[in-house]
């Protein structure tokens, strides 16, 4: 930024302060907006995986029938992780339960070998499930195959009815920060109107008068950015206090793409923010600065 001075006047210290300070708290609301979406996402993954699928074998079927289709279960592309409860354990536990024997009544096991499969999340809708379980039946030695249709199609819909406004929300809201951000940009640059024009009448061509503008822009975002992502991790650890789980989705991998996250907004929104206002008072004349 041109001076007069190597040294920043007090007017040009609490210009940048209060700079940084409304860009971080612009690039806080957007962190805390990211991370919010973010939890969500992952809230609703989980959520789709307590539809399990549940496959009944054939009863008496022969041995390696029954360990082939346990095989084919656990390698299909839709499963994440499989529990096999075979009959004679189910009926021990059945009878633990009842305090009576009712094999000895029947003379057999009247229970059938299940398998409990947990899916991936992109195998937990309506759409993948139906052909899931129709690939299932069709696996020799699997009796009948089971999922709560209507557990999932009640999440579904609860997913719908608040996603879009939700979204709604969150779009308000970023358009909120962007223009505040920008408005605090202008202001900046607004202050030091005069060196831009007087740099001009000079005859300093556009692209020298834009560079230290546009560089002082590009730290004050990447700061603010880093300042943001601070704050969101201070936010996240208070809730920590309250709910030891709410920050098991934020693996280091998730916690390093929000912080280049936000230090690339601050970087674009302050380097296209100052470019904006700067060429806004370029086309100015002198007589309408003041």
């Amino acid at each position: 930024m041109p001076s007069s001075s190597n040294k920043p006047s007090g007017a040009h210290v609490t210009t940048a302060v209060t700079t940084i300070v409304g860009m971080s708290l612009t690039l806080l609301l957007i962190g805390l907006l990211l991370a919010i979406g973010y939890l969500g996402y992952e809230w609703e993954q989980e959520l789709r995986q307590e539809a399990r699928v549940q496959v009944f074998f054939q009863r008496d079927v022969d041995a390696d029938v029954l360990a082939t289709a346990r095989e084919v279960l656990r390698t299909d592309p839709g499963v994440e992780s499989t529990q096999f409860l075979d009959a004679e354990t189910a009926s021990r536990d059945l009878e633990s339960a009842l305090g009576e024997s009712f094999v000895d009544f029947l003379g057999y096991v009247p229970l059938a070998d299940v398998m409990d499969l947990r899916m991936t999340p992109e195998s937990s809708t309506t759409e993948a499930l139906t052909e899931a379980a129709a690939r299932m039946e069709n696996v020799p030695g699997v009796s009948e195959v089971v999922w709560q249709a209507e557990l999932l199609g009640q999440i579904e819909s609860t997913i719908q009815r608040l996603v879009w406004p939700l979204v709604g929300l969150a779009l308000v809201f970023l358009l909120a920060a962007i223009a505040l951000m920008n408005n605090t940009i202008r202001l900046t640059v607004f202050a030091r109107r005069m060196v831009i024009k007087t740099m001009q009448l000079v005859g300093a061509h556009p692209q020298a008068i834009r560079a230290p503008f546009l560089k002082q822009g590009l730290y004050f975002g990447l700061i603010s950015g880093g300042i943001a992502f601070a704050s969101v991790n201070g936010i996240l650890a208070l809730l920590h206090v309250q709910n030891a789980s709410i920050l098991l989705p934020f693996t280091p991998a998730v916690l390093g793409a929000l912080l280049a996250a936000l230090l690339g907004l601050g970087a674009l929104f302050g380097v296209a923010s100052t470019t904006v206002a700067v060429n806004r008072f370029l086309k100015k004349r002198l007589d309408t600065l003041h």
